[in-house]
């Protein structure tokens, strides 16, 4: 069979795999087994494509594409837009986009701007702020702002900023605040993310008893989990397998 004619086969059992698994209608196993490379481009433009542009992994492709294509494009775009009108909601898009670009500095310098004055209680610029401290390897004056968050505005002290505060002060050297906010991230986001992070830290600051029924739980929900989010937490459950075999060596 030439390769042309294997090809049209194995990309129509590819598209009759995606309707089956989304449900559609048997009339699209009909046309594309009859007709593979007819039926292959209709339903790619009449009902993958469709579906793609609205998953998650579609639009992270574009957003791909779109960054590989204009790479400074939205930089460019968010500091256009702060310069034509040097609005505090203008400043934050400029910040983020900074960050997104590795210009950390910058970034921390227009969020803390727009983290002061009558905005200086805010807290989506204030969990901007201690993200690009973070990521500028400002640890404990990211605990610090996260904590006057915090006290602020006790609601917010959940999600991915309750992780953020117990990994900052992780890094920055204050195991008390680190093991308290840790606990607090566990009860409040008790994700693959939040139960690795705590065991590796635990596992280094030599708690190996308490490091490794956290740590096994990642695995355990790796094996029993879905292929989505095994391929969402591969980095975690990783290093939740490498730190679990130093443990072991160490006895």
């Amino acid at each position: 069979m030439p390769l042309l004619g294997i090809l049209d086969i194995v990309v129509a059992v590819f598209f009759a795999v995606h309707a089956l698994r989304t449900g559609r209608s048997m009339f699209w196993l009909l046309v594309l087994l009859m007709f593979p490379f007819l039926g292959s481009l209709i339903y790619f433009f009449a009902e993958f494509l469709p579906d793609l542009r609205h998953s998650n992994t579609g639009r992270k492709s574009a957003r791909a594409v779109k960054a590989l294509v204009d790479p400074n494009r939205a930089l460019r775009e968010a500091q256009f837009a702060f310069e034509r009108t040097p609005t505090v909601d203008n400043r934050a898009r400029l910040a983020e986009a900074l960050l997104a670009r590795g210009d950390v500095e910058a970034a921390i310098e227009h969020y803390a701007a727009c983290a002061s004055g009558p905005y200086a209680k805010d807290a989506k610029f204030r969990r901007g702020l201690a993200r690009a401290q973070i990521a500028g390897g400002r640890h404990a004056e990211a605990a610090r702002t996260l904590q006057a968050l915090f006290d602020d505005s006790p609601e917010e002290a959940n999600g991915e900023a309750a992780l953020w505060l117990a990994q900052a002060c992780a890094e920055a050297g204050d195991e008390a605040g680190a093991l308290a906010a840790f606990e607090r991230a566990l009860q409040t986001f008790n994700t693959t993310e939040t139960r690795c992070a705590y065991g590796l830290y635990l596992a280094r600051v030599g708690r190996d008893a308490q490091a490794r029924p956290l740590l096994e739980s990642v695995l355990h929900d790796a094996r029993t989990g879905t292929d989505y989010s095994r391929s969402q937490n591969r980095d975690a459950i990783e290093q939740a397998r490498a730190a679990l075999k130093t443990l072991e060596a160490r006895g």
